[in-house]
């Protein structure tokens, strides 16, 4: 049976020997056992030290890919300062010189060889490299930023061969003082080089070779018309008044939206069966109608996300909450909506760029990986995920939901790294990469999310719970925001609070994707409180939602304190079938990597592990 053929995103180096034929001529066997030597002791290892994956080799060349164009920039520039020390002190004549050519781009896999227009870039770059040098894409340049203390050379835009597009060529210049070429606002790219053979894995679907950069974020458009209700009393009145102004609030908080004012909206009520010439009058992409009505404690909802260039219903949804006498909507009913149709218009927007054809903005690439990014569950996985990210944010440095994905698909690698300083560098690049999105976007719950999230796995547990806050007070549906704030308090040793917000984010989003985490860190809360039989529940109903080891970690911990020992020995010999390398020191140097210090929960957790005979 046939490997199928795929693709995906990769940094492709092509190496080949300047006056091959010439040194084969004066010396074959001499020169044939020396270019041996160098396979073995340059360029063979350097490749493998960054990360790169030998391809094949053809007499004086080699095909080379890597899991980023920094790390395949690095290979190279290796190469060339051995060689260039190997070769000092030789005649002309008896030197051996590569010339390489480097760029990012699309290839084609089939089984382990590679071809496609990738591949056929970093040829061409090749072939106009100069011996002893380095040719590279207009991509890769803005890939690698100022890091490596090389220089660059803009040769402009080149016609090669066999290439339908100019390709912007630089040359790599080793000697001398680091480019003055900056990203926006002095962006720097450091400790990619400590992670590039786990962070940046090649995986992507999107052609590319040497774009220019691209600043369109595209964002989605949303007007929410005015509430209907079902009773013509004030009260009803007020609570779709209400109804209508949290929910746009709250959609106004969201990355990557843009929606109409309330009191613009207004001015359509009476024409909201008309959809398409609202599109057209207010320039969105998506109207969304709602119904409310009250029937005693409950206020229930009806709404239809419709799509303004075609007039149809993409997405509907009936949903009710328990709440007091009073005219506002319940906050956990306009949390419920919020979430709900963040997820409707996530997926309306995916429709309609695969309807479009292949994307080609930062924004639809973000928006394809942080759809990726909510199912993630094995490495190869979020290997893809953060190439998506990468490639996203090489056509705009600055776009804010790239960077805030990016930064919670560190997290997640991180989260899942063996304690060391490849897990530390996973960190610090997040916490650059945070950083940056809260100081383009103060104003972003989103943003806000993702810096609280990694300065909690940094151990920074005050400024996180800082970030955490910020957020909320932005966006209060926020349901990501309420699980890092119950994480952090859970760190503190504050199990009542990290409680309520764990219950909180459960209550704004009871069928969200989310939900097992949720319900895993519920458990954890309960077990700091010394509840065991309601952390053991809340634990066995979270394994519904794709358990992992750390489910099974907690579980062991509970039913050992609990006295079930039957059932502790049951879950600890899943969890160290999950995680065979699992102890109780393994566990301590993995909670203890990111800075953070010994928790009351881990204190407890371990003694727990203890008790069930988990190895120490």
């Amino acid at each position: 049976m046939s490997t199928p053929t795929t693709r995906r995103l990769a940094a492709v180096m092509i190496a080949d020997v300047a006056g091959y034929s010439r040194l084969m001529e004066g010396d074959e066997a001499g020169t044939h056992a020396r270019l041996r030597e160098i396979r073995a002791e340059v360029t063979d290892p350097a490749v493998l030290r960054h990360g790169g994956r030998i391809v094949r080799t053809v007499g004086d060349g080699l095909l080379a890919e890597f899991p980023s164009a920094l790390a395949a920039l690095q290979a190279a520039v290796e190469i060339q300062r051995t060689m260039a020390e190997r070769n000092r002190g030789l005649p002309r004549e008896r030197r051996i010189d590569h010339r390489i050519g480097i760029n990012l781009g699309d290839i084609l896999v089939d089984q382990h060889d590679i071809a496609g227009n990738g591949v056929n870039v970093a040829a061409r770059l090749e072939a106009i490299a100069p011996p002893g040098g380095i040719a590279v894409s207009g991509t890769v340049r803005r890939q690698v930023g100022d890091d490596l203390g090389v220089s660059f050379v803009d040769a402009g835009q080149q016609q090669v061969k066999n290439i339908a597009r100019p390709v912007r060529v630089f040359r790599v210049e080793l000697a001398g003082p680091p480019s003055r070429w900056r990203r926006p606002h002095g962006r720097r790219w450091a400790y990619l080089a400590m992670a590039a053979a786990a962070l940046l894995a090649v995986a992507a679907g999107a052609w590319l070779f040497d774009l220019q950069p691209r600043t369109d974020r595209s964002p989605a458009s949303l007007v929410v018309l005015p509430f209907t209700h079902g009773a013509s009393v004030p009260e009803a009145a007020a609570l779709a008044d209400s109804m209508t102004r949290q929910l746009t609030g709250a959609m106004s908080q969201l990355a990557g939206l843009a929606v109409i004012a309330p009191a613009v909206a207004a001015r359509f009520g009476s024409r909201r069966s008309d959809v398409q010439a609202i599109g057209r009058e207010l320039n969105v992409r998506y109207a969304l109608d709602g119904h409310v009505e009250r029937a005693g404690n409950e206020v229930r909802t009806t709404v239809h996300l419709i799509d303004a260039g075609t007039g149809g219903s993409t997405w509907s949804s009936r949903l009710q909450a328990t709440a007091a006498a009073t005219d506002a909507a319940p906050l956990a009913l306009v949390g419920q909506l919020a979430e709900s149709l963040r997820a409707a218009l996530r997926a309306a927007e995916l429709r309609r760029i695969a309807s479009a054809g292949q994307p080609d903005s930062a924004y639809a690439v973000a928006l394809a990986a942080d759809d990726e990014l909510q199912r993630a569950g094995d490495p190869q996985q979020m290997e893809a995920i953060r190439a998506r990210f990468e490639y996203a944010l090489a056509l705009d440095a600055e776009h804010v939901p790239a960077l805030t994905g990016y930064a919670h698909a560190l997290v997640y690698e991180a989260d899942r790294s063996e304690a060391g300083a490849l897990r530390a560098a996973v960190l610090r690049r997040a916490d650059q990469v945070s950083l940056r999105a809260v100081t383009l976007r103060p104003d972003d719950a989103d943003a806000w999310a993702a810096r609280g999230n990694v300065l909690f796995f940094r151990g920074q547990l005050d400024a996180a719970a800082e970030a955490v806050e910020r957020g909320l007070l932005l966006n209060p549906y926020l349901v990501p925001l309420h699980s890092f704030s119950g994480q952090i308090r859970l760190a503190q040793g504050e199990g009542e609070r990290a409680l309520a917000a764990f219950d909180r984010g459960i209550e704004l989003n009871p069928a969200g994707a989310g939900r097992g985490v949720l319900m895993h860190f519920r458990c954890r809360a309960l077990l700091l409180l010394h509840r065991l039989e309601e952390a053991i529940q809340s634990c066995e109903r979270g394994l519904a939602f794709g358990p992992e080891w750390p489910d099974y970690m907690v579980l062991t911990a509970a039913y050992a304190l609990q006295g079930d020992r039957l059932r502790a020995e049951r879950a600890r010999a899943e969890l160290m079938r999950r995680q065979p390398s699992f102890s109780i020191r393994w566990h301590e140097a993995l909670a203890s990597s990111g800075g953070a210090a010994r928790t009351p929960f881990d204190q407890l957790l371990h003694a727990g592990l203890r008790k069930a005979g988990v190895p120490e």
